[in-house]
């Protein structure tokens, strides 16, 4: 077996490993909160602004479509109705176990077009690239507005980051200067990966919406929470869409910052709110296939 197929191997079995503990935690957290989770009662107030937030993600998930847009558009032209459709329709994929069917969606729809699979195959390996750097962008520019002294961790995890928080920041410095650098290296880049910022900015805000909602009391906290969150379930091998990991950071960090059992309410929102956004990006892809389909009959 070569180093290279033992290496991935090992990277997926670590991030079962991780996903194990991460649904672990949230199941011990459940337990632990069942009572006053099920005594939870939205009003109709309640559930229209968590509808309402659920379409603000559905349509934040279109900046992402236009960077994949702009992504491709490097390699050759294709029109939006096609780059965007590959985006919404295989969106919904990403809750596959493996956390990459929606990626390799993508480039499969395109091909027969105007791009090669080695062109496809570089577009894929790009925006794999530009997402995560722009949420560590967003969390490097988001640090002057919230001191790391603010944060805290819980118990576990507060030996990771020192108390001043130099360390973090000189990573998040480092990483973001490097995804500046690689804007100006490669063309066409800086569009998607500004796209991608705003997207994060966006996401931070829907779960701050929801934490808010729930009763938290630091919104700016709650949306950096949030992004570190959907960073991590990024990062990890093989957790689909993130499920299990984003829940854990999410519940660990706001319930050592005051959150409290609605640390884990506002967690279980957010993956509600998520998943009605994923299935409204992916329902108006289809409606916009079938009513193209429809107008060439």
């Amino acid at each position: 077996m070569s180093t290279r197929r033992l290496l991935s191997r090992g990277a997926r079995l670590a991030g079962f490993a991780i996903l194990a503990a991460a649904l672990w935690f949230l199941g011990r957290e459940l337990v632990r909160h069942w009572p006053s989770l099920a005594a939870w009662r939205p009003d109709p107030a309640s559930l229209a602004v968590i509808g309402l937030l659920a379409l603000a993600y559905g349509g934040l998930l279109f900046l992402l479509a236009e960077a994949w847009h702009r992504i491709v558009a490097g390699f050759g032209a294709e029109p939006r109705r096609r780059t965007y459709l590959s985006f919404t329709a295989t969106q919904i994929a990403r809750y596959l176990p493996g956390n990459v069917a929606h990626l390799l969606g993508r480039a499969l729809w395109l091909r027969g077009g105007p791009l090669g699979d080695g062109a496809l195959a570089r577009a894929t390996a790009i925006e794999v690239a530009v997402t995560p750097a722009g949420a560590v962008l967003v969390l490097a520019l988001a640090l002057p507005l919230l001191p790391l002294e603010r944060l805290q961790l819980p118990g576990w995890a507060s030996g990771l980051v020192p108390p001043d928080g130099a360390l973090a920041l000189g990573a998040f410095a480092v990483i973001g200067l490097g995804a500046a650098l690689a804007a100006r290296r490669i063309r066409g880049i800086a569009g998607p990966l500004l796209l991608a910022m705003s997207f994060m900015v966006g996401l931070g805000a829907v779960f701050a919406g929801v934490a808010v909602l729930l009763g938290f009391a630091d919104p700016l906290l709650a949306g950096f929470v949030a992004v570190i969150a959907w960073l991590v379930g990024y990062l990890t091998p093989g957790a689909p869409g993130g499920l299990g990991m984003r829940e854990a950071v999410l519940v660990a960090v706001l319930g050592a910052n005051g959150g409290g059992e609605g640390a884990l309410l506002a967690a279980l929102v957010f993956r509600i709110v998520t998943i009605l956004g994923d299935l409204a990006c992916f329902l108006v892809g289809w409606q916009v296939l079938w009513t193209r389909r429809a107008s060439t009959v």
